[in-house]
C-alpha cells in the first residue's frame, strides 16, 4: 500500500507542477485602449521606412523633441505634405556612423531624398520647425558630444537636398518649440 501512496503522491505533485499556479489576469490588465487610425497609420509608415534603411541599421530615439517617437514628421519643402526624418546608426564593419535620412512620399511609396551625417555619441534632439521664423520649416538635430556638451545642426531643405544652415555647441536642454 505504501508503494501506491508514493506513486499517487508523485502523480499529484507532477500534475500540480504541470498545472502551474499562476493567477489569471484581471480584466483591467487585459483591456487596452483602441489604437487610433492615425496611430495605426504611423505604425505602418514606420515599418515601411525601416525597411528602406541599410541592413543592421538601428533607429535612434531622441532624448528630447519628436514627441517621443523614433521617426519625425513635418513639412520641409512647403508643399503641405509631411516628409519623414529617420535618424539611425549605421553599424558597418568599420564602426558606427550616425545618419539622418529624409524621406518623401511619392505615388504611395516612400523614397529617400537626402541624407546627412551626424557626429558624436548619440541623438539628443530632433525637430522640424521654423527656427528663424521665416515661414519655412528647418530640420534641427542635436547630437550628444559626451563631456563636450551637445552639438546643434540646423538644416534647410533646398534643391532636393538638406543643406546645413548652422551648427553650434550647446549645453543642457533645448527649448526651440
Amino acid at each position: 500500500m505504501s508503494v501506491k501512496m508514493i506513486r499517487m503522491g508523485a502523480i499529484l505533485i507532477t500534475l500540480w507542477l504541470l498545472a502551474g499556479c499562476g493567477v489569471p489576469a484581471t480584466p483591467l490588465d487585459t483591456i487596452k485602449p483602441p489604437l487610433s487610425e492615425a496611430s495605426m497609420q504611423r505604425n505602418e509608415t514606420s515599418q515601411e521606412l525601416i525597411k528602406l534603411l541599410p541592413d543592421k541599421a538601428q533607429l535612434l530615439a531622441p532624448l528630447q523633441g519628436a514627441g517621443g517617437h523614433d521617426i519625425s514628421f513635418g513639412d520641409l519643402d512647403g508643399d503641405g505634405i509631411d516628409e519623414a526624418v529617420v535618424v539611425y546608426e549605421d553599424n558597418k564593419g568599420t564602426g558606427n556612423t550616425l545618419k539622418a535620412a529624409l524621406f518623401r512620399q511619392h505615388n504611395e511609396a516612400w523614397q529617400k531624398i537626402s541624407e546627412v551625417y551626424g557626429f558624436g555619441y548619440g541623438l539628443e534632439y530632433v525637430g522640424i520647425l521654423d527656427v528663424n521664423h521665416d515661414g519655412i520649416n528647418e530640420l534641427v538635430l542635436g547630437w550628444s558630444l559626451g563631456d563636450a556638451g551637445n552639438g546643434l545642426d540646423i538644416y534647410r531643405f533646398s534643391e532636393d537636398q538638406l543643406k546645413l544652415l548652422s551648427n553650434k555647441v550647446y549645453d543642457g536642454n533645448l527649448d526651440l518649440e
